[in-house]
Parts: structure tokens; sequence; C-alpha cells
């Protein structure tokens, strides 16, 4: 068949037809063929960082590879901050791209692209002829599927004229990697003397699909359930979940992880964040099981180190227990109930004065009631997302999106498309009004693609993290304000609706509408401090 018609054939074999992107001329005669034969569904975006993060959120709603496609060079660099988002993250992506450098000549648009995506910890493929496209396709799927690393697969420039053939064998499926026995039985001896054992779970367990077994495990162990921030929700609804775990978790829940005395971590980086430097557990011995090599370990010793994919290691544990015909545990006390959870957070006293604006913790337990049960929510970087994991629901890790990745503000209007073109119940983005701005043109996407989503912008008119840095030394603060325009007309644009609530009276007549794209404007209080709880 035609090159253009390969790349949607191999995409709607491998069950991927919704593709995000920009057009270009590396691009657009197999994305125009994809649409035409019906074959792929294309989302357009306005910004190509803006595709990456779509397809980042799309994946995680959707529990497979999100496909992205922007055009050669500048098009790719674009991409960049959304992609080191996505590898942070685990977020299995896949973007297409045209070939550069090209080697002829202009030079216009050259880019060391497999350089440049080398150096983000990412996966590269290059096709250079029509015989290579197939198995490069696969390659890549593969990747992103085995441990949620974004790759590129680069095509040549030439893609249009060339003849592929496409029927290749799919490549037999890889037996899940499991872990060495002697270390599943030292974590089973660490296991079974535990008297407060903790099951904490990441993004590799979310990509390895094992809540089940996990949940069977902690039954068995006697351990309560909690997530890093990746995998937030993931327990949702189980009676011994603490939610998430680390610096945003709620001082509830973090009585019980101070107790912990063994931590068995399935999937989770243990970064700083989930382990508070140290503080989160500082009595437990912790037992990690990793599928990636090249990740670093942060067990408590060696054998207490489990490579191996999450849920054939989750199992091992298991058959090990039953082996050694282990009596279950005590199921613990239930664990404190969102209800509990908001209301201690909201008696903290964090210096609210609603003369300046409403206080971000009432907001998020407002939303909480409003917002339909069946919901998805999105979530950007930022000062006042800090709290909105402990007062707002989610159905489950797949319908719980951070943008932030490594940290990033900006990619969450990108990853509130993502998420909308799901269509997985009501879609909400919670976001700082910096952050809103920096996406502001891919409001357009909603418009351009018929999405339905509500945007909620925290709007305390700045940059509030940045408050303290200034004010540490003595300098003016108003270099950090910077307000937005105003929202009601900037939603009308681009065919939406805004409106702005600025006190509790407000709040309180708040209607999300169920069809088309409606921005809030919340105005609140910028000398709450929310990282303080």
């Amino acid at each position: 068949m035609n090159g253009y018609a390969a790349v949607p054939d191999l995409l709607a074999r491998a069950g991927l037809t919704t593709v995000f992107g920009l057009v270009g001329s590396s691009n657009v005669a197999w994305v125009a063929h994809g649409v035409q034969s019906g074959r792929l569904r294309f989302i357009r975006v306005r910004h190509e960082e803006s595709a990456v993060a779509a397809a980042a959120a799309f994946a995680r709603t959707t529990s497979n590879v999100g496909v992205a496609t922007v055009s050669r060079g500048p098009g790719f660099a674009n991409t960049v901050n959304a992609l080191a988002a996505a590898q942070s993250a685990h977020s299995p992506v896949l973007l297409i791209v045209g070939q550069s450098p090209t080697g002829k000549e202009p030079v216009n648009q050259n880019l060391d692209q497999e350089g440049i995506a080398r150096c983000l910890g990412i996966g590269f493929h290059h096709v250079q002829r029509p015989s290579e496209l197939a198995e490069a396709f696969l390659s890549a799927l593969a990747a992103a599927r085995w441990n949620g690393t974004p790759q590129v697969l680069s095509i040549s420039e030439q893609l249009p004229g060339w003849q592929v053939d496409t029927d290749i064998a799919d490549p037999a499926p890889q037996e899940p990697a499991g872990p060495d026995p002697a270390h599943v039985s030292a974590a089973v001896d660490l296991l079974s003397h535990a008297t407060n054992p903790l099951v904490l779970a990441g993004a590799g367990a979310v990509l390895a699909d094992c809540r089940a077994e996990l949940m069977d495990l902690a039954e068995r162990i006697g351990a309560r359930l909690t997530s890093s921030l990746n995998a937030h929700r993931y327990f949702a609804g189980h009676p011994s979940d603490l939610g998430v775990c680390g610096t945003v978790s709620s001082p509830l829940a973090q009585e019980h992880f101070h107790r912990a005395d063994v931590v068995l971590a399935v999937g989770a980086s243990l970064n700083s964040y989930t382990t508070g430097l140290g503080s989160t557990f500082p009595h437990a011995r912790v037992i990690q099981c990793e599928i990636d090599v090249n990740q670093p370990f942060r067990a408590s010793a060696t054998d207490l180190g489990l490579l191996g994919d999450a849920r054939t290691t989750v199992r091992a544990i298991t058959a090990e227990w039953r082996r050694r015909n282990l009596a279950n545990r005590p199921t613990p006390a239930a664990s404190p109930t969102l209800a509990e959870i908001q209301a201690a957070a909201l008696k903290i006293d964090l210096g609210h004065d609603p003369a300046r604006g409403l206080d971000p913790r009432h907001v998020y337990v407002a939303l909480d009631r409003l917002i339909p049960q069946d919901r998805t929510v999105v979530v950007d970087a930022g000062r006042a997302r800090h709290p909105l994991p402990m007062l707002l629901n989610a159905p489950g890790a797949t319908r719980w999106i951070e943008s932030r990745g490594y940290g990033t503000i900006g990619l969450g209007i990108g990853a509130t498309i993502g998420a909308a073109a799901a269509d997985l119940g009501t879609t909400v983005l919670i976001c700082g009004d910096g952050g809103f701005a920096m996406g502001v043109q891919d409001l357009d996407a909603f418009r351009l693609n018929g999405l339905n989503a509500c945007l909620i912008v925290i709007n305390d008119e700045q940059y509030g993290s940045e408050r303290k840095y200034v004010r540490a030394h003595d300098l003016p603060p108003q270099v950090a304000r910077q307000p937005l325009p105003d929202v009601v007309t900037l939603a009308a644009a681009f065919g939406g609706t805004g409106t702005v609530v600025r006190d509790n009276a407000g709040l309180q007549r708040l209607r999300l509408p169920s069809h088309g794209l409606h921005i809030f404007d919340i105005r609140t209080d910028p000398e709450v401090d929310t990282e303080s709880l």
C-alpha cells in the first residue's frame, strides 16, 4: 500500500484510532488519508505541546498508548516540555514525527531530534526505508507499553511516495518478568513479622493493572493501602485506603503512615514527594518492586528490591505467603473517610480573610459535592493544588490525571483535551491562573473538536509560590502579580461560557453544565498558604 496509507493502517490494527496533533509537511498526507478513510479520529490542537499532553492524558484514561503527531524540527521542539513531563510520569505516548535532520538542502527546520529524545530519556525509532516501517512501529509500541516510557517514531520525508508492506507478524507476547525467588522469600519474611504493614501503589501498578492482586495481598497481611500521587485514587472505595501518600497527604493519613513498620512499594519510584524526604514513614523497612533495572532502588536492603513486572511480583509474594500456610492477619480498622479528611483539613487555621477572596479548601470541598461522581479530574501544577488530593474525589486512578510531570505548569489544558476526548463522565480541570494562561491558545481545541469540559481556574491573580521568595529578601511582591484578562470574554471568543466567582454566595450558586466549554474564574485569597497543610 502507499506509504501515507500505511501509518493509519498500522495504528488502526493496533487499536490506536485517536491521534492528537498539528499537521505539517511531514505528516499531513497520512493524517489526511487516515481521516478520509475513517480509520483515524484526528483531534486538532493549536500547539504541539498540547498534542503530547493530550495523548498522555488519553493514555491514562483509556489504559492504552496515546498517539500524537507533529511536524519535524520546530514542531518537535515545541513538544519537549510535554515529553519530559510524560517521561517523568511514565505515560505511554507514541509521538510520530518527520525526519530531522534530513541531510538535504535547504537545511531549514533541521534539528537533532534523536539527540533531544535521548537527553529526555525517551525512546527513538527512525524509519529510513519502507521495509523498516512496520517493524519500527511495533518496536516503539512495545517499548511504550513495557514501562510507560514515551517513544518517538521518526519517519523519512519520502513516506508518501513509498510502497509499504504492513503485513508482518506481530511479535510474540513476552512473558512478564518475575522477581528473584530468594528476594520474594525475604520480602515475605519481613511482611510476616510486620505489625503495621502498608501497601503503596505507584504508576507502575496502574500500568500493570494489579489493583485486585494488591488488595488481595493487603487483606492477607493486614495492611492498609495508599498510593503515590501518580496513582492517586487507585484504591478508591476500599475501607483500608488512606489516599495519597507523601507531602500532599492528609494529616489524618499521615498519622497512619508514621506508624508503618513495613512498606511494600509496587511500581512507585519513592521520590522525595512520596517519602517526604524520609519523614512519611520514618520507622519502616521498605520492600520495593520495580520493573526497570535502570531506575534507582530505594529498598531497605538489597534482597528487598524485587525486579520484575508489578502484577507478576505481587502474585509471587501472595503465592509464597500461601505456600507457607501463613494465616490472614486481622483487617485494620477502617481508614478515615473523605468526609472526615475534609473536615479535619478545613479546621486548620491558614489565616483566611473572606475580604481577600475564597479559601481554596472550601472551593474544593464545594466542587466535590457539585461535580457528578462519574468524573475525570485533571490537575495542573501550582501552589493552589496542594490540598486538592485530600479534598476532591475521583472514581479511580485512571480518572485522576496529574499533568505536572517533573514539576512543570501549563500542561493542564492540553491534558484536559485528552481526557475530554476519552469522554468518560464529566471532565474537569483544576488549575492556577498562571498555568491556565500558558495554555490559553488551546481553548480552541474544545471548539474545533466539539469536546466538553469545565475549567476551574483557582485565581489568586499572581504567581503565588514566588511571593515567598521575594518576601524573604524584603523585595516588592508586585513582580509576581499578573492578573488574567476578562475570562468571560475569553471563553466566549472560543465558543464557550465564562463565570467569575468572587465569594461564598457565588460558589453556592455554581452549576457545571454538561456540554461545551465552560471556564470558572474562582477568585481566591492570595494569603492562604495551602502548602503548609
